[in-house]
């Protein structure tokens, strides 16, 4: 009889604990437990994308992104226009030397090919935005600085300036090849620009930076000779239809001194300064 009662109670007490173990194992002191939350928003595609050519290179900026979670941005180059882009290289959102602007800078570039320009940005989740939708286009070309030329009057061989050979530096002012060339008209005391090959000439006014004029016009230019003030940049067509100019530093009665840069592609008007 006792062993019956003690085995009962045995059972009883076995299936209490059980019981017991059972309700503790579905509770907690933390509550219940939430589900993962995984980001798969990507950032907003950047805006604002342009470029700057240069002498071998092209700077691509753009404006930044907000995001709280952004990792950075990727530059993305089309080398064929055939709209597909190639990964040229990253950005970290902390390497913006230029408040309220990003850039990039391609030095990887041939003078005379166009090249066409992307930018997405990436967060730290690995999401990634859609490629910029601006459609950015650039052409390098050679540039040079601190070209003197001398009145053609005065020193008629070291007058004229031909863009498609710079390293001649000055020459002859009445060659065919001779673009343009300088001379001071001493009976109204004005300092010209002239020339002879049929080069068209417009005058910009003046900029403080090269770089603020970085397209020519392709019209209202014209012919054999425009007058020259310190600090302007002036266009010009050559007769092989490429696009230059030159920003005067100094001109006197004697002599210009510019800076210059030409577009070796033909009816491509991108000009900029060379990179500082």
């Amino acid at each position: 009889m006792f062993m019956q009662i003690h085995r009962s109670f045995t059972a009883s007490l076995f299936v209490i604990i059980l019981f017991g173990l059972i309700l503790g194992c579905g509770s907690s002191d933390d509550g219940p437990v939430s589900p993962v939350q995984v980001d798969t928003e990507p950032p907003a595609i950047p805006r604002g994308v342009r470029s700057i050519t240069g002498d071998d290179w092209v700077m691509v900026e753009w404006f930044p992104n907000g995001e709280a979670d952004l990792a950075g941005y990727k530059i993305w180059r089309d080398d064929n226009g055939d709209e597909e882009f190639d990964l040229l290289g990253e950005v970290s959102p902390d390497s913006s030397s230029d408040v309220g602007r990003f850039s990039f800078v391609d030095e990887g570039v041939i003078n005379g090919r166009t090249y066409s320009y992307a930018v997405s940005a990436v967060d730290y989740d690995g999401n990634e935005s859609e490629l910029s939708p601006e459609q950015v286009f650039d052409t390098p070309r050679p540039s040079g600085n601190n070209v003197t030329l001398n009145d053609f009057n005065l020193i008629p061989d070291r007058s004229g300036f031909d863009f498609s050979q710079p390293a001649r530096g000055a020459i002859t002012w009445d060659l065919p090849a001779t673009d343009v060339y300088f001379g001071f008209d001493a009976a109204v005391s004005v300092p010209y620009l002239y020339s002879d090959n049929l080069t068209e000439l417009q005058d910009m006014g003046y900029h403080e930076y090269f770089d603020e004029v970085d397209v020519s016009p392709v019209r209202g230019f014209t012919t054999e000779f425009v007058e020259l003030i310190a600090g302007h940049v002036y266009t010009l067509l050559t007769p092989d239809r490429n696009f230059a100019k030159i920003h005067v530093i100094v001109v006197s009665e004697t002599a210009i001194t510019f800076d210059w840069a030409y577009q070796i592609d033909p009816d491509n008007p991108q000009l900029a300064p060379r990179r500082p």
